[in-house]
């Protein structure tokens, strides 16, 4: 749990962009929510190393978002099976079905489209709503955090200078 919380704080006090650390939320939102062994999940990862997003923070959100799918996946996956029942779709699941790349991603799987669709949705939303909280916490509550007794003790201990090193 401390791990986690120094991990959350590096990121947050880094010099890395406010929208990369949006990112990597966004990444772990599609992640968690998700089944992980997922086609999808793999070009997520490449695209989180090749885009330089803050792993740290990608794994401390993960978490979170894991729990969310774990307890919401009953209803992903009757979400799942209403779009791969819509008449209007039909012919696109088809044509995803018929190619290799559709099958290999498994989107016939009612859990996973429907996973997939609400991932993508609530990842969009907190792309602008994390950017704007990393934003407000670096001008308002930074140098508060840093400056008090808490920090001041966390920064004192071994664990800090051994996690640092």
């Amino acid at each position: 749990m401390l791990t986690l919380l120094v991990k959350i704080l590096k990121a947050l006090n880094s010099e890395q962009s406010p929208s990369q650390l949006a990112i990597a939320v966004s990444i772990a939102t599609i992640m968690g929510l998700t089944p992980f062994l997922s086609l999808h999940n793999l070009v997520l990862i490449l695209f989180a190393l090749w885009f330089r997003v803050n792993l740290g923070f990608l794994i401390a959100s993960y978490p979170l978002f894991a729990l969310l799918g774990w307890m919401f996946s009953a209803q992903l996956e009757n979400f799942g099976f209403s779009l791969l029942q819509m008449p209007a779709l039909q012919d696109f699941w088809v044509s995803l079905y018929n190619n290799l790349g559709g099958r290999w991603s498994g989107f016939y799987y009612s859990g996973r489209i429907g996973s997939l669709v609400v991932a993508l949705g609530l990842a969009i939303l907190l792309f602008p709503i994390v950017r704007f909280g990393v934003i407000k916490y670096r001008e308002v509550a930074m140098e508060k955090i840093n400056s008090s007794k808490l920090m001041l003790w966390l920064k004192a201990t071994k664990f800090w200078h051994f996690y640092n090193a």
